[in-house]
């Protein structure tokens, strides 16, 4: 019974995401964009493709920095590790799941410990919920007055939420000592259950030399003032600049003329809400955040909805529908056995 009312609730999640989506479609006026999209010249395709690559290639190289300054690593294992991590993403409802697969992942492909894997996982969601977090502040700062007080709340909500995941992911890997320090009294309560019992007592005497390896590897990644300018500038290309680019193409096509640093703040701000566990992957509610950002600005309904759900589908549905080739190529037991013991 538990099982099914899980598969009930993702059901809902997906009709709910799929529903929003459908009603942000059909406010376009389709006709029209058939007829603009028919008429869209040559180059400007070739620039949106091209546009979109590069987003996806910064994507991969923000895994590629932190993995090769471990070790040696072949750019071909971030390739993977995205993609795989952004496929999990759109089946599960928040942006954090797909992260909490990735040292599975990373382990698989590098053959770290788990303390290194993990680290670098948590440098990774760090890093970037505190990018994406001072990045959407600032786009909301930047247009307070022109959203309404629900669309504020919103945003505010999920804005705060990014600097709460990246700052306290910063904390809790620098003094991962401390956070296994104040779960203790947790540990005490549930020693009292036979099986877990059994369990801490296995792994108490791991957590010492666990707790070290994160540590050292949280101080190796962020001690290294080029590690992290050269995560920042692939998160800035992957999050601001291709994506900025992208959209403002699609809007010239539409004869709707959008600042590009402008927009390179503003989407930032507008998928702030995927971070929120509301559907999987953000689908519809992401569009659908969106779109309310751009009709506040000025953009109208009928000409944004179809913008963001081609900018969605360039940049985040299609890279993540190839994650399923490099998935499908892993033996999942023995991946599955290694994290249990």
């Amino acid at each position: 019974m538990e099982i099914s009312r899980r598969q009930l609730g993702k059901a809902l999640q997906y009709g709910i995401g799929l529903a929003t989506l459908a009603w942000l479609l059909s406010s376009a006026d389709w006709d029209h964009v058939r007829q603009l999209l028919v008429g869209i010249e040559p180059p400007i395709v070739v620039l949106l493709v091209v546009v979109s690559i590069g987003e996806t290639v910064c994507r991969f190289s923000m895994w590629s920095v932190l993995c090769n300054a471990i070790e040696p690593t072949p750019f071909s294992t971030a390739i993977r590790t995205t993609l795989i991590t952004n496929y999990i993403n759109q089946l599960l409802p928040s942006r954090l799941s797909g992260r909490s697969a990735a040292p599975v992942v990373l382990r698989h492909f590098t053959g770290h410990d788990w303390s290194t894997v993990t680290s670098i996982t948590g440098v990774h969601t760090a890093l970037y919920a505190v990018c994406n977090g001072f990045v959407a502040l600032a786009g909301l700062i930047w247009f307070l007055d022109a959203f309404s007080p629900g669309l504020l709340i919103v945003l505010a909500g999920s804005i705060g939420l990014y600097l709460v995941v990246g700052v306290g992911s910063l904390l809790a890997g620098w003094r991962f000592d401390a956070l296994v320090a104040l779960c203790a009294p947790l540990s005490s309560v549930a020693s009292r259950i036979g099986p877990i019992d059994r369990l801490l007592n296995r792994l108490s005497t791991q957590v010492p030399a666990f707790s070290n390896g994160v540590t050292a590897t949280f101080t190796v990644l962020l001690g290294n003032p080029v590690v992290v300018a050269r995560y920042v500038g692939g998160w800035v290309g992957s999050r601001m600049v291709f994506p900025a680019l992208r959209v403002w193409l699609l809007l010239s096509v539409f004869g709707e003329p959008f600042s590009p640093i402008a927009l390179s703040v503003v989407l930032v701000t507008a998928y702030s809400v995927t971070l929120l566990p509301l559907t999987p992957g953000g689908i519809g509610v992401a569009e659908a955040s969106a779109t309310l950002v751009f009709v506040a600005l000025g953009v109208p309904q009928g000409v944004i909805a179809p913008v963001i759900v081609a900018d969605r589908f360039l940049g985040v549905y299609l890279p993540s529908l190839a994650g399923w080739i490099p998935l499908s190529r892993l033996n999942l037991s023995a991946i599955l056995n290694d994290a249990s013991q």
